[in-house]
This record gives structure tokens, sequence and C-alpha cells, in this order.
């Protein structure tokens, strides 16, 4: 279990373990090349390798390009796409050293195929981390390592992305008030249901068991069905 905060991996650790499993914490900047590696040594070291990788790192900013200072577009790249290169980078070298094959799951956003205003940075960034997946599906099959997207939208719970900040900037690009915008979500997708973060868990978890042995490449939408986010 990693994150960029040491004591938030800490914390998810705990929550793991009280329901019997075994998690480690690690601190990780997805961001930092030598963190990366780091990671992965103490992780091979302390269970022998690695079979299953969830790159899921993310930040987010509200702002329109033509407002938008450098310093958020290349933060939001560093994290949102370079961040998950170097992480899968790492994963599917240790996967083919080992010789056993692997899973990789990227969680991406329903942004990569459906952009929202005032939300370039961070959708351009995505889009680039989706299309890093499907290569690396391409260039994994022959050794049995599969690689697949999960596209969520708007999960509220658990989730640190939501800052007031990015709360009000949202509401101000769907024009609807701050204390609207998860009704706004739930509203405008299919089933007119919200989406949690235990839904998308369950998404993960079946692409990285044997249920989805035989799938890779693949996008699973978890947004409740919006329609322009349809994978195409």
């Amino acid at each position: 279990m990693t994150d960029v905060d040491g004591s938030g991996a800490e914390e998810a650790a705990r929550r793991i373990c009280g329901d019997g499993d075994a998690a480690e914490p690690l601190t990780l900047d997805v961001t930092d090349e030598d963190s990366v590696t780091a990671a992965m040594r103490a992780l091979a070291l302390a269970v022998g390798g690695l079979d299953i990788v969830v790159s899921n790192a993310g930040i987010a900013d509200a702002a329109p390009i033509d407002a938008l200072p450098l310093t958020e577009w290349q933060r939001s790249l560093d994290v949102n796409a370079t961040g998950h290169f170097l992480v899968t980078r790492a994963a599917v070298r240790g996967m083919r050293q080992q010789g056993l094959g692997g899973s990789v799951i990227l969680v991406c956003t329903k942004n990569t195929f459906d952009p929202g205003r005032d939300f370039g940075a961070y959708s351009a960034a995505k889009a680039a981390q989706l299309q890093l997946g499907r290569v690396l599906a391409i260039e994994n099959g022959e050794h049995g390592i599969r690689v697949n997207m999960v596209n969520p939208d708007a999960v509220f719970t658990d989730s640190r992305l939501w800052s007031d900040d990015l709360r009000a900037g949202r509401a101000a690009a769907h024009g609807v008030e701050v204390d609207q915008l998860e009704d706004f979500y739930r509203r405008r997708n299919l089933l007119q249901a919200p989406v949690g973060a235990g839904d998308v868990a369950e998404a993960v978890l079946f692409l990285a068991s044997d249920r989805a042995a035989k799938t890779t490449g693949a996008v699973l939408p978890v947004d409740g069905g919006v329609r322009g986010a349809f994978p195409r």
C-alpha cells in the first residue's frame, strides 16, 4: 500500500489489516524515479516479487486553458501521466524478469473519452495515461502480462481529489451550486446512481483476478453510464 503521504499509507494499511488481511505501507512519490525504484525493491525483498500492480495516483485542478499556469499543467503531467509511466515501467520490468505473467490495472477517468470544460490539464494527462496502458498491453501480452484500465467518474467518497477548490471549480463549470455538485453528477449518468470507491475497487478486483484471465487492453467504465464516455 503506497502513498506520497506516508501516514495516509499507514492508515490505509491498518484498515486493510483490520479485516484480517495483511498490508504493508510504503511511502512512494510516483513522480520520482528513485522513489519508484526503491519502493519496487522494498516490495520484492518483503514478499519475493509482484503479481498485480494497481496504478491509481492522481491530482486535479480546475482552470480554463487560457488561464492555466504552466506549473499546474506540468504538475498534472508529472503525476497523472509520467507517474504512471514510471510505476508501470518498473512493474512490467519486474514481471518480465519473474517470467510468471502478471496483471497491471491503471485507474484512469471518464475524462479520457469525455473531457470537461476548465479541466484541460487533468483530462489531457489522464488521456496520456490511458494510451500508455493500451501500448503496455500491446507490448506485454507475449509475456503473459495483462494491462487494463478502469474509468471512474465523480467518486466523492474516500477521495482527496475533491478539494474545496476543485468542487468550486467544477460547480462553476457546470453552472450549479457547490452543495448540488454531487447530485448533479449522479443525475447525469444513465443509472442515476452515485459511484463510490467500493464500486471502483470491485472493477479493479475483477480485472486483477483470474476471472479476467483472457482480457487485456480493455477499458471498463465505472461511471453509472455517461454516454459521452462510452469506450469506442
